[in-house]
């Protein structure tokens, strides 16, 4: 895989776009009005306690409080009950471990908000989880300091260690090495890119995490009320921690600050910069020039064609994503069966493609077109579970339920594109629809009669969008004579281009 980082930085706003062999697969888009606040360490203050949901808001300095579960208050946890409940939310099940245990969880008594939270009471939190909708940041006591080799657990005291490492003797190599990093007081998980480095670069990182962690409880311990203790890694610098250096074919950037942030980091783990980072300063925006601003103007686009010729309608909710397949033009060359197979299997892969790009996750629900042979539903859904294996982010795969739908959770942590991408259209307050001009019609000749019995006019005037004129004017000119008939009065209509076109006024003397 060959893998180029993008980076357009305009004043207020950082997109990044991750292109794997010249194809866009992810974008992300940072505001500097409302900055992304996930993985940022806080001082919080805990305002106030709910026994009932063993929960508690906590202010830390957001646009609004932050929510924290009794476990992550807890200081006894263990690694598989701060794992379980950094996944486990009302949209997707917590059942996945990224590491390999080396020690058994214990049976642990619920733990009790009451005893770990005071109102009022100042508290060392992380942000693991962004606002999302009406739902304010999920927080954790429990803070995680990664690196590009491992992560650093300062109050748990666990080993993990990645499971796609599969060589024996490194695993052992690396276990050696956690358990010296736990006789600290530390846990850790070394991550995957831990098998393409030695011990002494990992130690070099876990040293400077260490002294982070020790600043970070320092300036907590000086402060007082709420404050931002430790930004998160520049997002940039997270998807090349994340990217394997010989999958890494470029990062290029327009800003000279991001330029310098890219070549420092590169330099602390004694990679030669210039091999990798390039700096864009031709006259066609950096977007354009990769062919990648197009792609980001299809990314709200409800209809998504596939190649054979039908296509995918995706429909966004708070709650959950519905994503509906169609045959459209693609007619087959074969039997019926084969032909819904080939566009089923074409839809997964295009569905795991924009799952990615848009990021959307929570409940993902899958109308795939109808298939009898359950050997072609299997197909399906290994297709699917495939091209998953793809994203980063934890994505789980379910069944065909009895109604032929694919459930598909993923792992949500900020916000999709669509919603940070576009804003509720404010001529139909975000339904995607309006009141058509006959309904609208129809509205005024309910009105106009409602208006002739509570004041006895007889005289009325009704101004409305030119469309909604038209119709009573010319359409519906038979009705509307049939009511003046019926009420014995005369109506007057008046245009008006400013009007909404389900508004109306109806004024009488």
């Amino acid at each position: 895989m060959n893998r180029q980082i993008i980076v357009n930085n305009t004043y207020g706003e950082k997109r990044i776009a991750i292109l794997e062999d010249r194809k866009l697969v992810e974008l992300h888009v940072i505001h500097s009005d409302e900055g992304s606040c996930l993985s940022n360490i806080y001082s919080g203050v805990i305002r106030r306690v709910l026994p009932g949901m063993q929960s508690a808001f906590v202010e830390f300095g957001g646009t609004r409080t932050g929510f924290i579960h009794a476990t992550d208050l807890r200081l006894d946890i263990t690694y598989e009950e701060y794992q379980k409940n950094l996944e486990s939310d009302d949209e997707e099940p917590a059942e996945h471990d990224e590491t390999a245990p080396e020690q058994k969880n214990e049976t642990r008594r619920p733990a009790d908000i009451t005893e770990y939270a005071k109102e009022g009471k100042r508290i060392l939190v992380q942000v693991v989880k962004e606002p999302i909708g009406q739902k304010g940041a999920k927080l954790t006591t429990h803070i995680s300091l990664a690196g590009r080799y491992c992560v650093l657990l300062p109050t748990i005291t666990h080993i993990g260690i990645s499971r796609k490492i599969d060589d024996r003797g490194k695993r052992d190599e690396l276990k050696e090495f956690g358990q010296k990093v736990q006789k600290k007081g530390f846990g850790i998980i070394l991550r995957t890119l831990a098998a393409e480095t030695d011990i002494k670069t990992i130690e070099k990182e876990v040293v400077f995490l260490i002294k982070k962690w020790i600043s970070i409880q320092n300036t907590f311990q000086k402060g007082k009320g709420t404050a931002l203790i430790e930004p998160a890694l520049d997002p940039m610098l997270n998807f090349v921690q994340n990217t394997a250096m010989d999958e890494l074919s470029e990062i290029v950037v327009d800003n000279r600050n991001d330029e310098k942030t890219v070549r420092d980091y590169f330099a602390f783990y004694g990679e030669n910069p210039d091999d990798k980072v390039k700096f864009y300063d031709l006259p066609y925006p950096i977007f354009e020039h990769y062919s990648i601003e197009p792609e980001v103007a299809k990314l709200i686009k409800k209809k998504i064609w596939l190649k054979s010729g039908g296509f995918l309608i995706v429909e966004q909710t708070e709650a959950l994503t519905v994503i509906d397949v169609n045959t459209g033009k693609f007619v087959g060359k074969g039997d019926l069966e084969s032909t819904v197979v080939k566009t089923n299997c074409e839809a997964a892969e295009e569905i795991a493609y924009h799952l990615r790009l848009r990021n959307l996750a929570g409940i993902i629900v899958v109308d795939f077109i109808d298939m009898h042979n359950q050997a072609n539903k299997k197909k399906v859904i290994a297709k699917l579970e495939k091209e998953l294996e793809k994203d980063s982010a934890k994505c789980t795969v379910f069944y065909f339920t009895r109604l032929g739908l694919i459930q598909i959770t993923r792992k949500r942590t900020t916000e999709s594109n669509i919603s940070s991408l576009t804003e509720p259209c404010p001529y139909c307050s975000g339904n995607g629809i309006i009141r058509s001009r006959d309904t609208v019609t129809f509205q005024i000749f309910r009105e106009i009669k409602k208006h002739v019995k509570l004041y006895g006019s007889k005289v009325l005037t009704v101004t409305a969008h030119p469309d909604t004129v038209f119709a009573i004017e010319q359409i519906y000119a038979d009705e509307l004579e049939k009511l003046k008939k019926e009420l014995k009065i005369s109506v007057n209509t008046q245009s008006d281009n400013s009007m909404h076109r389900e508004s109306f006024t109806v004024d009488g003397k």
